[in-house]
């Protein structure tokens, strides 16, 4: 299969507070694929504890040839850890992958295949995404299911109210992500950022129908509050709103319903989540 399809990296970045075994299951879920990438980086963002690096040691000794790790001196952050491992993929194509999720064992091959078949219909195709389910502690412990919009014209429709990607799941081009300025350096929403640079610079995102993450949210909803995290929020729409995203309407309801997330308390913004917007 790898003859047959294009090479593809995958990118990972690792902090200190990720638990050992999770990680461990991520890797794992990347080296079990039925195609399996020739290059995976992983950037350390600080200094990461000897039970993390061992599960790191363990997994690099195995698949030494595809293994690349990267350490950062000090925790900068999810978006410049990112930024910085972008700069390390030699292939045209790199997987995200988060190191407390799960990706299902065809994932790539069906991205892969569905990148050859997209790339004639969208030739500025930079991003292909997917659905994916909701776990807490066991992956069989199913409590949602984020659907997202397939094709193109809605994905720019659904961007203007929320992110249009499930970020865990995507693939995305090399080129382009350097030619829209790669990852910011926000530690808030910089994956939904990335998304609409690329609407804005008329690079094109395509979901496929199939689930190929699952992602776990154990205390994902605990998240989701805060006054500092509404501000951000705000801004960032205000900006794409001027970048030509969406107009003053969907910038006013997007800045309602996110004010009612973040005043209502966690166990009811779980509820709202796991029943209506991410319901199985």
């Amino acid at each position: 299969m790898n003859n047959i399809l294009p090479k593809f990296s995958v990118l990972m970045t690792v902090y200190n507070a990720e638990k050992p075994e999770y990680l461990n299951s991520a890797l794992n879920s990347i080296e079990n694929q039925t195609l399996v990438p020739d290059e995976i980086v992983i950037v350390k963002d600080g200094k990461l504890n000897d039970t993390l690096e061992l599960v790191l040691s363990k997994h690099k000794n195995r698949f030494m040839n595809i293994y690349k790790i990267i350490s950062l001196e000090k925790n900068c952050g999810r978006g410049y850890a990112s930024k910085i491992g972008v700069s390390y993929i030699t292939n045209d194509w790199f997987a995200r992958m988060d190191s407390d999720d799960i990706s299902l064992k065809n994932r790539f091959e069906l991205q892969m295949l569905a990148i050859n078949k997209y790339k004639r219909i969208y030739p500025n195709l930079a991003v292909i995404g997917g659905q994916l389910n909701e776990f807490v502690c066991d992956e069989s412990n199913i409590v949602g299911h984020r659907n997202v919009p397939l094709n193109w014209d809605r994905i720019k429709q659904f961007a203007a109210y929320r992110s249009p990607v499930n970020n865990p799941t995507v693939m995305i081009k090399t080129s382009a992500i350097k030619q829209v300025g790669g990852y910011s350096k926000l530690n808030t929403m910089e994956d939904y950022d990335l998304w609409v640079r690329f609407i804005i610079s008329d690079f094109e995102i395509i979901n496929i129908p199939d689930v190929i993450v699952n992602m776990r949210v154990n205390n994902m909803y605990s998240k989701r509050g805060g006054f500092r995290y509404l501000y951000q929020y705000m801004c960032m729409k205000r900006k794409w709103r001027k970048l030509g995203l969406g107009n003053l309407k969907t910038e006013i309801l997007s800045d309602f319903y996110m004010t009612l997330s973040v005043i209502m308390p966690t166990w009811s913004r779980k509820i709202i989540y796991q029943k209506l917007l991410h319901r199985k």
